[in-house]
């Protein structure tokens, strides 16, 4: 889950795009957090992990998705 993430974040910032969220649902969250728990390092992407209820996988939010309600 770490490396699916971490692909996903890197192809964002490499195309130029700043990432302001990344959504998760809770069974990948609690998937994610015992290989957390396995590694000395945190990755750079974790302060902006979300749990979502409304999310399958994973999926990263760039700024210029965000759109006012």
């Amino acid at each position: 889950m770490i490396r699916q993430i971490t692909e996903l974040y890197e192809e964002a910032v490499q195309a130029g795009k700043k990432v302001s969220q990344i959504l998760i649902s809770y069974i990948g969250y609690d998937h994610l957090k015992s290989e957390l728990n396995n590694r000395k390092e945190q990755p750079e992407w974790l302060d902006r992990l979300k749990v979502a209820d409304n999310v399958r996988g994973v999926q990263i939010i760039h700024d210029n998705d965000l759109r006012p309600a």
